[in-house]
């Protein structure tokens, strides 16, 4: 489990494991890591958990958030990271990631760091693909791409190389496709309608993709292909 640890000038102020969905940092009581300067704003930043990772985001901060030294306002989290706020450093710690470093951890779409609904689906794809058996390795992961057969980007073809895609209408009828190591899968984020496949309403939580399946989500038809594992 990804742990935090806080400390100034080289005396450690307050640890905590990463065991929430989300936790704040800033200079009042309720945050989870609460930080006695100044400089810091009453509620700064935020980490979040998408999937496998943590991802810090500034929260409007009057003096902005800094890792390794520079600004940022908003990172996926890697081992070792430290964070700055104020005259207090926070150290990012987590093996697990910097074990997996092969493993595909780029950037997240836009916004979705603050989608609740989209770290729920994220979730449910990857409990999804749990149960189907014993895990492959995580440095193989499968290859694939959406070819976007009607409605904006039309013969459009996305090349599927990230954790997550999204397709639809962010506000409508939004669907993300996760990679995971078992292979591509399908999950509902947002909207009244849900997606179909070949037709039919999406019946799970997270369906597993099969090459040649046929997705209508939104004012998006698309179809995926799978190319196998790397």
């Amino acid at each position: 489990m990804a742990k935090l640890v806080l400390s100034a000038q080289g005396a450690v102020v307050q640890q905590c494991f990463v065991d929430r969905d989300r936790l704040t940092i800033g200079r009042d009581a309720h945050n989870a890591i609460v930080i006695d300067d100044p400089s810091v704003s009453r509620e700064h930043a935020q980490i979040t958990r998408v999937g496998n990772d943590h991802i810090l985001e500034d929260l409007r901060s009057a003096n902005g958030t800094y890792v390794n030294g520079e600004q940022m306002p908003r990172r996926i989290l890697q081992h070792g990271d430290v964070m700055q706020f104020g005259a207090f450093h926070l150290r990012y710690l987590n093996p697990r990631a910097a074990s997996e470093a092969d493993f595909e951890r780029t950037m997240l779409i836009e916004g979705i760091a603050g989608d609740s609904s989209a770290r729920t689906a994220v979730k449910l794809a990857e409990a999804q693909s749990d149960g189907i058996g014993a895990r492959a390795p995580r440095t193989r992961l499968p290859t694939g791409r959406v070819k976007v057969l009607a409605g904006p980007d039309a013969e459009r073809v996305v090349e599927l190389d990230r954790v997550i895609a999204t397709f639809g209408r962010r506000g409508a009828d939004l669907a993300v496709i996760v990679r995971r190591p078992q292979g591509y899968f399908l999950a509902h984020v947002e909207g009244a309608h849900l997606p179909l496949v070949n037709g039919s309403e999406l019946q799970s939580q997270a369906l597993a993709l099969r090459s040649g399946d046929v997705i209508d989500v939104g004012d998006q038809r698309l179809e995926f292909v799978a190319d196998g594992a790397t």
